[in-house]
């Protein structure tokens, strides 16, 4: 077994040994599909954790000797930008005749109140302008601290309402980039948000004036890079025979 814990959260240490069967004896699923997520209660500390599908035999090779693993990734980046997500507490990797087999990311349980879809598809919503441009400064200091969420979507945003403001958190690491961003790379990003028209243009309206960039460039770069994201996706989804919605 191969772990790292948040010195802070020392408290937690002895979850490790006995990790597998705290998270099957958990009935409080948050997500299961590939890899489950379940919150768990331990020594007080209300836990999220993270199971990741065990990988095929080529890739328990990568990730035992040539690559980090998802749940050490996921661990080494919530440390580096622990100001935009839930606290990080530990990671487990579990081996198997010298492989990894399963692993674990463990944060702090963020009680959010909303994910930012719930506005992007209720145009009732409340409080959907202030959320929109508090969404926005959050974009912005995330590229301003060089980060680059490249699954930066709906279900990946949570929100908590807090003293008349809103404060927000990214889940789902893996996939991050760490760089001085483009003016491109800052337009791209809103992509997978899968927002209307409307809702982008008043999103990326506060972004350009928090980042002082004209105004009418940010929304237009911005809805080709949404719009582009949308055909792909649906012609993806043509070819699986789904339903595809704009």
């Amino acid at each position: 077994m191969k772990y790292q814990v948040n010195a802070k959260f020392a408290q937690c240490s002895s979850l490790l040994t006995v990790i597998e069967s705290e998270f099957e004896r958990s009935d409080c699923i948050l997500q299961e599909g590939r890899n489950t997520i379940k919150k768990i209660q331990y020594n007080g500390t209300e836990l999220v954790v993270k199971s990741f599908k065990k990988p095929n035999f080529i890739n328990r090779i990568m990730y035992s000797f040539f690559r980090e693993s998802k749940a050490k990734r996921s661990y080494q980046y919530s440390l580096k930008i622990s100001k935009f997500v839930p606290e990080a507490i530990a990671f487990i990797e579990c081996h198997q005749s010298g492989l990894i087999a399963n692993s674990y990311f463990i944060c702090e349980y963020f009680d959010y109140d909303l994910t930012i879809r719930a506005p992007l598809i209720d145009s009732s919503y409340p409080d959907r302008e202030v959320i929109y441009k508090a969404f926005a400064k959050f974009t912005f200091e995330l590229h301003q601290q060089g980060i680059y969420h490249r699954d930066y979507s709906p279900g990946n945003i949570l929100i908590k309402r807090l003293n008349g403001s809103y404060q927000f958190k990214i889940i789902d690491l893996n996939r991050m980039d760490f760089k001085v961003l483009s003016f491109s790379d800052r337009m791209r990003n809103f992509a997978m948000l899968w927002a209307s028209d409307l809702d982008l243009d008043l999103i990326v309206q506060e972004y350009a004036r928090l980042a002082g960039l004209q105004q009418s460039k940010c929304q237009q770069l911005a809805q080709s890079y949404n719009h582009k994201n949308k055909r792909l996706k649906n012609f993806k989804k043509r070819l699986k025979g789904k339903p595809v919605n704009d």
